[in-house]
Protein backbone atom coordinates (compact mmCIF):
# COMPACT_ATOMS: atom_id res chain seq x y z
CA UNK A 1 0.00 0.00 0.00
CA UNK A 2 1.27 3.42 -0.93
CA UNK A 3 0.21 6.54 0.94
CA UNK A 4 0.84 9.88 -0.70
CA UNK A 5 0.08 13.29 0.77
CA UNK A 6 -2.58 15.11 -1.21
CA UNK A 7 -2.46 18.48 0.53
CA UNK A 8 0.05 20.70 2.22
CA UNK A 9 -1.17 22.89 5.07
CA UNK A 10 0.69 26.05 6.01
CA UNK A 11 0.20 27.93 9.30
CA UNK A 12 -0.01 31.72 9.10
CA UNK A 13 -0.16 34.71 11.39
CA UNK A 14 -1.17 38.06 9.88
CA UNK A 15 -1.13 41.42 11.65
CA UNK A 16 -3.08 44.45 10.44
CA UNK A 17 -3.02 47.97 11.90
CA UNK A 18 -6.40 49.65 11.52
CA UNK A 19 -7.87 52.97 12.54
CA UNK A 20 -11.60 52.97 13.11
CA UNK A 21 -13.68 55.11 10.76
CA UNK A 22 -16.74 56.27 12.66
CA UNK A 23 -19.50 53.72 12.28
CA UNK A 24 -18.36 52.65 8.80
CA UNK A 25 -17.35 49.00 8.47
CA UNK A 26 -13.76 48.56 7.26
CA UNK A 27 -12.74 45.68 4.99
CA UNK A 28 -9.45 44.52 6.49
CA UNK A 29 -8.46 41.53 4.38
CA UNK A 30 -9.67 39.70 1.27
CA UNK A 31 -9.59 36.21 2.76
CA UNK A 32 -7.70 33.90 0.39
CA UNK A 33 -9.31 30.76 -0.99
CA UNK A 34 -8.69 27.64 1.14
CA UNK A 35 -8.12 29.49 4.41
CA UNK A 36 -8.97 28.30 7.92
CA UNK A 37 -9.07 31.03 10.58
CA UNK A 38 -8.58 29.67 14.10
CA UNK A 39 -8.13 32.82 16.20
CA UNK A 40 -8.57 36.59 15.90
CA UNK A 41 -7.29 39.03 18.51
CA UNK A 42 -7.60 42.82 18.63
CA UNK A 43 -4.97 44.78 20.56
CA UNK A 44 -5.61 48.44 21.38
CA UNK A 45 -2.73 50.58 20.11
CA UNK A 46 -4.45 53.96 20.53
CA UNK A 47 -7.54 54.07 22.74
CA UNK A 48 -10.56 55.91 21.42
CA UNK A 49 -12.33 58.68 23.26
CA UNK A 50 -16.05 59.35 23.48
CA UNK A 51 -19.12 57.62 24.79
CA UNK A 52 -18.88 54.27 23.06
CA UNK A 53 -16.60 52.65 20.58
CA UNK A 54 -18.11 49.17 20.43
CA UNK A 55 -15.79 47.22 18.08
CA UNK A 56 -16.86 43.95 16.43
CA UNK A 57 -14.86 41.72 14.07
CA UNK A 58 -16.37 39.33 11.56
CA UNK A 59 -16.81 38.67 7.87
CA UNK A 60 -19.44 39.13 5.14
CA UNK A 61 -21.68 36.45 6.67
CA UNK A 62 -21.51 37.35 10.39
CA UNK A 63 -20.31 40.82 11.36
CA UNK A 64 -19.30 39.69 14.87
CA UNK A 65 -18.32 36.10 14.07
CA UNK A 66 -14.81 36.48 15.52
CA UNK A 67 -15.00 39.16 18.22
CA UNK A 68 -18.25 40.25 19.86
CA UNK A 69 -18.31 43.66 21.55
CA UNK A 70 -15.05 45.37 22.54
CA UNK A 71 -15.30 48.83 24.14
CA UNK A 72 -12.47 50.84 22.59
CA UNK A 73 -13.25 53.90 24.70
CA UNK A 74 -13.07 52.04 27.99
CA UNK A 75 -9.83 50.29 27.06
CA UNK A 76 -6.28 51.17 27.91
CA UNK A 77 -3.41 50.80 25.48
CA UNK A 78 -2.36 47.14 25.05
CA UNK A 79 -5.79 45.77 26.06
CA UNK A 80 -6.46 42.59 24.06
CA UNK A 81 -9.93 41.48 22.95
CA UNK A 82 -10.75 37.98 21.73
CA UNK A 83 -8.55 36.16 24.24
CA UNK A 84 -11.43 35.57 26.68
CA UNK A 85 -14.15 33.08 25.73
CA UNK A 86 -16.90 35.63 26.43
CA UNK A 87 -15.41 38.00 23.83
CA UNK A 88 -15.36 35.47 20.98
CA UNK A 89 -18.00 35.28 18.28
CA UNK A 90 -19.84 32.27 16.89
CA UNK A 91 -16.95 31.16 14.65
CA UNK A 92 -14.66 30.57 17.62
CA UNK A 93 -15.13 28.84 20.96
CA UNK A 94 -18.09 30.49 22.63
CA UNK A 95 -19.04 28.01 25.32
CA UNK A 96 -18.04 28.96 28.83
CA UNK A 97 -17.93 25.29 29.81
CA UNK A 98 -15.65 24.27 26.96
CA UNK A 99 -18.44 23.36 24.57
CA UNK A 100 -17.84 24.57 21.07
CA UNK A 101 -20.14 26.70 18.95
CA UNK A 102 -17.19 26.49 16.57
CA UNK A 103 -13.44 26.47 16.79
CA UNK A 104 -12.58 27.82 13.35
CA UNK A 105 -14.04 29.23 10.18
CA UNK A 106 -13.21 27.59 6.82
CA UNK A 107 -13.18 29.63 3.60
CA UNK A 108 -13.12 27.10 0.72
CA UNK A 109 -13.88 29.77 -1.89
CA UNK A 110 -12.86 33.34 -2.65
CA UNK A 111 -15.09 36.35 -2.15
CA UNK A 112 -15.15 36.93 1.62
CA UNK A 113 -13.58 39.78 3.57
CA UNK A 114 -12.50 40.09 7.19
CA UNK A 115 -14.20 43.22 8.54
CA UNK A 116 -14.19 45.45 11.60
CA UNK A 117 -17.06 47.69 12.56
CA UNK A 118 -17.42 50.26 15.30
CA UNK A 119 -21.06 50.73 16.17
CA UNK A 120 -20.69 54.03 18.02
CA UNK A 121 -19.02 57.23 16.79
CA UNK A 122 -16.08 58.27 18.93
CA UNK A 123 -14.73 61.80 19.37
CA UNK A 124 -11.22 60.36 18.89
CA UNK A 125 -10.87 57.32 16.63
CA UNK A 126 -9.04 54.29 17.98
CA UNK A 127 -6.21 52.34 16.36
CA UNK A 128 -6.03 48.59 16.79
CA UNK A 129 -3.67 45.82 15.76
CA UNK A 130 -5.65 42.87 14.46
CA UNK A 131 -3.93 39.49 14.75
CA UNK A 132 -5.32 36.70 12.54
CA UNK A 133 -4.10 33.11 13.01
CA UNK A 134 -4.89 30.02 11.00
CA UNK A 135 -3.92 27.76 8.14
CA UNK A 136 -3.99 27.83 4.37
CA UNK A 137 -4.09 24.71 2.27
CA UNK A 138 -3.68 23.80 -1.37
CA UNK A 139 -5.97 21.32 -3.04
Amino acid sequence: MTVEPIRTIYPFAEVFEISTNGTTAVDVWDIPINTIITMVLARVKVAGAGSGGNLIVGDDDDDDGFILAANLCGATVATIYGDAVAERGAYLEAGATGTHAGSWKVYPAAGKELKIDCSVDMTTEATIELFVFGYSYHV
